[in-house]
């Protein structure tokens, strides 16, 4: 007579059970859409370890969940950890700073052509940054004049640039460093104006970023020079280019913010935990805390632990 009480039955029966709900669970999830998929594996491993009342525990819960509705939760749970907070605190110092709050996005969808066209010429003369996202609404507006207003006023603004860039260029002096950094300054106004298009925008970048690696190691060396260098690496997409440039700039200004804060922006943009602490060690070790722009202080003080 079989005695199912001794202990070889047992492992006989736990073996069995284990490649059954392998197998179920293998072809059930060839069937499942792949938000099941995960159910599906989670329950077989409940089953593999409580044989019978993994099952039953396992498909209560599921039953409950959807009843629930915990798929939903996880769904707002989901989007509450990939928020990403809007810095107020740069806002605010913005705002405080700028005398440019008038919505010109705004202006430019609504049908009123001749404020439309006052908007649009402003920004000859404006210091508006990414002047090219505004006349590209101009330019897709079903005002005529609107269009023609916003496509003149682009070509005026490039072909300023251009001559801005010979001028500077031609004024360039090894023996004056102030010459080199006019020119530097009209590259990187060009190429914040949003004006070009993707072809121009890259004959351009690569123009500045070899200009910049050609000077730099020939004039003595301003902290701004690191961060134009690097900053444009970021541009040109060469994070690593830009990382040594930024480590640079602290090497030679360990006093000076600018280094540590772009290499903390560097490695955030990056999610490289790691290597933002010690860069937030140098950074308190070396510059003063007044030394630190005031728009970027109070989330620097956070993310390093620090008291207000």
């Amino acid at each position: 007579m079989v005695n199912f009480q001794e202990p070889y039955w047992l492992i006989f029966f736990y073996v069995i059970h284990a490649l059954i709900v392998l197998i179920v669970s293998f072809l059930l999830r060839k069937r499942m859409d792949d938000d099941n998929k995960g159910t599906i594996t989670w329950l077989a491993i409940t089953s593999v370890f409580l044989p019978v009342i993994g099952e039953l525990l396992g498909l209560a819960a599921w039953f409950a969940a959807k009843l629930a509705g915990t798929n939903h939760m996880i769904d707002e749970y989901d989007d509450y950890v990939n928020f990403t907070p809007l810095n107020l605190e740069y806002l605010r110092y913005e705002a405080s700073s700028s005398m440019d709050l008038s919505p010109i996005s705004d202006a430019l969808l609504r049908n009123d052509g001749v404020n439309q066209k006052e908007l649009i010429v402003s920004l000859i003369n404006s210091d508006i940054a990414n002047k090219g996202r505004h006349l590209n609404l101009g330019l897709t507006n079903n005002n005529s004049e609107t269009v023609h207003y916003a496509a003149t006023t682009m070509n005026v603004l490039s072909t300023r640039f251009e001559k801005e860039l010979e001028h500077a260029r031609n004024e360039l002096d090894p023996e004056a460093p102030m010459s080199f950094e006019r020119l530097c300054n009209v590259y990187e106004r060009y190429l914040e104006s949003g004006i070009l298009d993707e072809n121009g925008q890259e004959r351009l970048e690569k123009q500045y970023e070899q200009l910049l690696e050609e000077a730099v190691p020939k004039l003595d060396k301003e902290p701004w020079m690191y961060r134009s260098l690097g900053d444009i690496y970021v541009r040109r997409y060469k994070t690593d280019e830009a990382e040594r440039a930024y480590h640079e700039m602290t090497d030679q200004f360990p006093s000076h913010p600018g280094g540590y804060l772009k290499l903390i922006e560097l490695y955030y943009a990056r999610r490289d935990w790691k290597n933002i602490k010690p860069v937030l060690t140098d950074l308190f070790q070396y510059v003063k805390e007044e030394d630190i722009p005031e728009n970027q202080r109070f989330i620097i003080q956070q993310m390093g632990g620090k008291a207000l």
